[in-house]
């Protein structure tokens, strides 16, 4: 996996701007991209901030896909920080970090399997996709093993980069990168509440819209290859 630094948006300001947009034009090869050491193309209207892919990709033989476990990985080593340090980072417990892959991993299959859509499985196969999803650079703002007493208040929770990678299931072939960096904070006030229950939900509402994301172009570029019976990126 190629690191990525991408810039980030509040979850509330990326729901607005969602919101006010139309259908999201289909990805081109963007003029003068240079390829990555493994053979990818920075693409134009990425519906993530950072999208590349093979430039003949065609996505219309599967359907199915292969889902490889979580990754996450801080930004920096939380352990041994001080508490009053500029840019604290905190680490999450050994139950919080599964909590955090296993909803991630439960809203990629969930908008993936909806609506008669794909399929998910176990072992490679001719019609089957791998998906390889990483939370990296990720910031936890607020502590998470204090004992909530009283009213607490942040301007942000925390942020993650989610990275998510696409492959032939049989060959092996990295076909497809994108990324984008959140900070999950949905509050509508300069400042969110912090406790467990606000937290989780602003965390998987954030989760859940990568995954739809994913889904919709999943399915708008299966259509439009279909219909103009050429691979996506082609002029």
């Amino acid at each position: 996996m190629l690191p990525c630094r991408v810039r980030t948006l509040p979850l509330a300001t990326m729901f607005f701007l969602a919101g006010c947009s139309g259908p999201p034009a289909l990805p081109t090869l963007a003029p003068n991209a240079e390829m990555t050491v493994d053979g990818l193309y920075r693409m134009d209207n990425s519906v993530m901030a950072l999208g590349y892919a093979k430039p003949d990709l065609d996505l219309t033989p599967y359907t199915a896909f292969m889902l490889d476990p979580v990754e996450v990985a801080y930004q920096k080593d939380p352990g041994n920080r001080p508490a009053n340090a500029s840019d604290p980072n905190y680490a999450l417990s050994e139950g919080q970090m599964e909590t955090l892959k296993r909803v991630f991993q439960e809203e990629v299959e969930r908008a993936l399997t909806e609506n008669d859509g794909y399929e998910i499985v176990t072992e490679p196969g001719p019609n089957v996709g791998r998906l390889s999803a990483y939370l990296v650079d990720l910031v936890v703002r607020v502590q998470t093993d204090r004992t909530w007493v009283r009213e607490t208040y942040a301007d942000s929770y925390g942020e993650v980069t989610m990275v998510l990678e696409l492959r032939d299931s049989q060959s092996g072939e990295i076909l497809a990168r994108v990324a984008d960096r959140q900070d999950p904070t949905s509050s509508v006030y300069a400042l969110a509440e912090v406790n467990t229950a606000f937290v989780r939900s602003d965390v998987t509402r954030l989760f859940q819209h990568w995954a739809t994301t994913v889904r919709d172009r999943l399915d708008q570029l299966g259509v439009a290859a279909s219909m103009r019976g050429v691979p996506i990126g082609t002029p």
